[in-house]
């Protein structure tokens, strides 16, 4: 999964995981923290590459739970290692 979320179009915490259900491909993606993690670590085949741009806007929009939302694909990458998922903020 090679996916490119631009931060400023995010309305809201379920507009950010309503881009990763699409651009997952997986359909029954459950759009919650736990789901994303679930999603990194035992679903989706690496390589897994996340690109968020405009990651400042996104913040300002969700607030402290993109903090949450980057905290749970850190993790993922610790349980994957960095060659399995990727992630890339971009202010």
């Amino acid at each position: 999964m090679d996916l490119t979320i631009d931060g400023a179009t995010i309305p809201d915490e379920a507009g950010f995981h309503a881009l990763i259900r699409e651009g997952s491909g997986v359909d029954w993606y459950g759009g919650s923290l736990d789901a994303l993690f679930d999603l990194l670590v035992a679903v989706v085949a690496p390589p897994i590459r996340l690109h968020i741009v405009n990651a400042a806007a996104a913040r300002a929009t969700i607030g402290a739970r993109f903090d949450r939302i980057v905290t749970v694909i850190m993790d993922a990458v610790a349980e994957r290692g960095t060659a399995a998922i990727a992630l890339h903020l971009e202010s």
